[in-house]
């Protein structure tokens, strides 16, 4: 939502939570912020595939489906606002979704544990940019156009 209130044409949210998704459509509503500039995805948890039964539950709650992110969809900007465990397990997912010199940042950390993002992401991101309020912390950098590595 932020995004399209800054001038993006349009902006893709994912999430692992049903009602994570349900309530960014509740809140996207008021912003008179429509489908057509804000898609919104629940993605499955796991890596592999949804069963048929998760299919129907994400129906029936969210009346959004399910998918399963093509590789071959790069985004210009991605924003990951999630804990310290899950942007270290995530790294290899969350990077090759960016093109090359993208815009990327990392939040939902505390100061103390921005260390262990930046160990973790400076194989994959340029620039690397740490700033922080209180005791909450976030990262900014930009997608290597050549992997360390690749």
């Amino acid at each position: 939502m932020a995004a399209v209130k800054f001038g993006a044409s349009s902006s893709l949210g994912i999430d692992i939570d049903p009602l994570a998704i349900t309530l960014a459509h509740q809140n996207a509503a008021p912003k008179n912020i429509g489908p057509e500039k804000l898609q919104l995805r629940l993605v499955s948890g796991n890596t592999s595939s949804p069963s048929i039964d998760e299919h129907k539950y994400v129906e029936k709650q969210t009346s959004c489906e399910t998918v399963v992110e093509s590789e071959q969809e790069k985004y210009d900007v991605i924003i990951a606002i999630v804990l310290l465990n899950p942007l270290l397990e995530l790294a290899d997912d969350i990077i090759p979704h960016a093109k090359p010199g993208a815009a990327i940042g990392l939040s939902g950390i505390l100061s103390e544990q921005l260390p262990y993002i930046i160990d973790r992401y400076s194989p994959l991101l340029d620039n690397i940019s740490p700033s922080g309020m209180d005791y909450w912390a976030c990262l900014s950098g930009g997608k290597k156009r050549i992997l360390t590595g690749s």
